[in-house]
């Protein structure tokens, strides 16, 4: 099994991880499942800033949604 971190990938460009990014979303997602994700996404990027790590874009638009 191959595990691809495209969080740290640097070897990328920005059409290639985007690209891969939207193959990995689903078409429709459960309002529960939704809530868990922007949950994840919070915690992710308060844990990015914590650490002084970089955040993708996507996860910081991410946690900015309202969960319904």
């Amino acid at each position: 099994m191959m595990i691809l971190c495209l969080g740290r990938h640097r070897g990328l460009s920005r059409a290639d991880y985007e690209a891969i990014l939207a193959s990995r979303r689903p078409a429709s997602v459960d309002p529960e499942d939704r809530k868990v994700q922007i949950a994840a996404a919070r915690a992710r990027v308060t844990l990015d800033r914590l650490t002084r790590d970089e955040t993708p874009e996507w996860i910081i638009a991410l946690s900015k949604e309202s969960p319904e």
